[in-house]
């Protein structure tokens, strides 16, 4: 909704509705034009790139417009809901740098008072001349026995050096099924992965997961798995971890048909279908390989075990979220013009007292 903003008070505006309603709200829950437009760009976006799982969460959960606790939230996931996972990425946790929807007061240039002239600095006085003894005062000193330092109680510790590095957040980008995209909390996602299967996750974080087959047990089709894990909490890659499970014919529970651990891996991980569309043919995935540099591998799927066909450099992909610019308006005057002062709903102290003395 369009409101019309008349008044600010600290961050809070007071704002009119379209019906003529009128009342304060927090500067943080508004979106400006350029922020709407930022984010029907990034639901574009997001529109385009592939799924790496749905998840859902415990409890009502916010999506706000940008990787920031404090950021604009304009819409929710309930828990009977559930949203695709787009992407994860790692944030400071810093305050959220709200716009300025109403300009700063203006800014006067100081007037110069009639009648004075800027004069000249006065001359700097003449340097003293050095003291008679200077030669000796520049000898070196004679070595004496060094004093040993007081000593220091058990009791004091050494004070430990701040951190200049603020803690970061786990972020992830989701897709609502109306097609709405923002960011949540990482820790407040559950990936809908069956709980046979989640249940090897051994305290790892499930980053995408995909359904790439099936096999039938008796009548009943049991589907095959591919995902791809986190176990470093904070790391700066997505994935360190992928496997396949493929479901026992014999012992009716899930195994490991390929694993490869130690990666440093990055999303998005996209899934290719073969000749049977519900069949997986091969995945491709982006990691950094034993010298430091990007890499894109290939994998084909053969009765669902992987093996590398191919390796290339990846396309340069952009980030999802860049820190805005704000750009604070202000207002300059001319030294003739009087500054107007910014409707804020209340009347100053000044005012205030003018208006006694006038009764």
């Amino acid at each position: 909704d369009r409101i019309d903003i008349i008044g600010q008070r600290r961050r809070f505006y007071k704002i009119r509705t379209s019906n003529g309603a009128t009342g304060w709200v927090d500067g943080r829950q508004l979106l400006s034009t350029e922020d709407m437009d930022d984010l029907k760009t990034l639901a574009e976006r997001a529109a385009k790139a592939p799924s790496q799982g749905r998840a859902t969460a415990f409890e009502p959960l916010n999506v706000h417009s940008a990787p920031n606790r404090q950021a604009p939230s304009f819409f929710q996931i309930s828990p009977d809901a559930q949203a695709d996972v787009i992407a994860h990425e790692r944030h400071p946790r810093v305050p959220f740098d709200s716009p300025e929807f109403i300009p700063a007061p203006p800014i006067r240039p100081a007037r110069k008072k009639a009648g004075k002239q800027d004069l000249p600095p006065p001359p700097s006085p003449k340097a003293p001349a050095p003291p008679q003894n200077w030669v000796e005062l520049s000898a070196r000193p004679t070595p004496t026995q060094p004093v040993p330092p007081p000593a220091t109680p058990k009791s004091a510790a050494p004070a430990a050096a701040p951190s200049s590095d603020s803690p970061m957040d786990d972020w992830t980008l989701i897709r609502s099924a109306k097609g709405q995209t923002g960011w949540v909390l990482t820790r407040m996602l559950l990936m809908t992965i069956p709980d046979e299967v989640a249940q090897y996750a051994e305290r790892a974080r499930i980053s995408a997961y995909f359904n790439i087959g099936s096999i039938s047990d008796h009548g009943e089709n049991k589907p095959v798995w591919l995902w791809a894990t986190l176990s470093q909490a904070g790391a700066p890659n997505d994935f360190d971890n992928l496997r396949i499970f493929t479901w026992s014919t014999r012992r009716h529970h899930y195994e490991t048909s390929f694993i490869e651990r130690g990666l440093k891996g990055y999303l998005p991980l996209r899934v290719y279908s073969g000749s049977d569309p519900k069949t997986a043919a091969g995945f491709r995935v982006e990691i950094l390989d034993k010298n430091g540099t990007r890499m894109e591998r290939d994998y084909a799927l053969n009765n669902f075990r992987a093996r590398v066909i191919v390796r290339r450099e990846p396309q340069p992909a952009a980030r999802w979220y860049v820190a805005p610019v704000r750009k604070r308006p202000t207002i300059r005057l001319a030294e003739d013009d009087e500054p107007t002062e910014p409707d804020t709903g209340r009347k100053g102290l000044l005012d205030t007292i003018k208006d006694r003395l006038r009764r």
